[in-house]
């Protein structure tokens, strides 16, 4: 991923607020300690955020001109972290085919309750061969072992999510992810595919965990965590 230097300096400067203050922070505020116009700001955030770097949220504003308002609020997302420790994301995937992937499969995600649930692990469980790249291929795994985990119970699910969200790292919580979902699996012989082509492709997920680098595996950590709280 190529940064400029003017995106580093907004990345920096949310760093900076966010560890004095531990609050995701405002477009306004970063305008301010920039010497930007706050529009300007706030078209940078919403880019870095379409780049996977910023993570959008709200909150009700207290304040007495526009009470119950909500603002407009980003955070640093695993990406962005990897970035400014100084790891780059390589050119394995353009990222412009990374977000049209991640925006189907978090819109799968999404209608898991309300799909055929059988139909869509099948479709998944066809597509994977023919997936080459890794990280592409870990993030279909992933929504298949969501997907997956949806037939047993909303309790299961719940399960590996808190188990995931605990994770410091992002190779952690991913590795975590897979045990946590195959031993909830283990569980009950209704599989959707059987276990066992499950275990194959699972293999192939350990594998390229260990063949991401940093930044790619922060992109991965990510989606697992917006597709578990799209899922549940």
């Amino acid at each position: 991923m190529r940064i400029t230097r003017r995106r580093m300096d907004f990345l920096q400067k949310i760093k900076q607020l966010y560890e004095a203050t531990k609050l995701p922070v405002h477009y306004v505020r970063v305008a301010e300690l920039l010497g930007v116009s706050k529009w300007s700001a706030y078209e940078m955030l919403k880019t870095l955020e379409k780049e996977g770097l910023l993570v959008r949220q709200y909150e009700v504003n207290q304040g007495e001109k526009f009470p119950g308002r909500a603002m407009v609020l980003f955070a640093l997302t695993r990406l962005a972290e990897a970035v400014l420790s100084g790891s780059t994301l390589e050119e394995k995937v353009p990222l412009r085919e990374w977000r049209q992937v991640r925006q189907r499969l978090l819109s799968l995600c999404a209608g898991l309750k309300k799909n055929n649930l059988r139909e869509l692990i099948e479709q998944l469980f066809e597509e994977l061969p023919g997936l080459e790249r890794p990280l592409i291929f870990s993030a279909y795994m992933i929504t298949l072992l969501i997907a997956q985990l949806q037939t047993l119970s909303a309790k299961s699910l719940g399960l590996v999510k808190n188990v995931v969200l605990g994770a410091a790292k992002a190779e952690t919580g991913l590795a975590m992810f897979a045990g946590a979902a195959m031993g909830s699996m283990l569980k009950t012989a209704a599989q959707l595919p059987p276990l066992s082509q499950i275990v194959c492709h699972l293999d192939r997920f350990q594998d390229n965990l260990a063949d991401l680098n940093q930044s790619e595996q922060a992109l991965l950590m990510d989606f697992l965590e917006e597709a578990l709280e799209k899922a549940t």
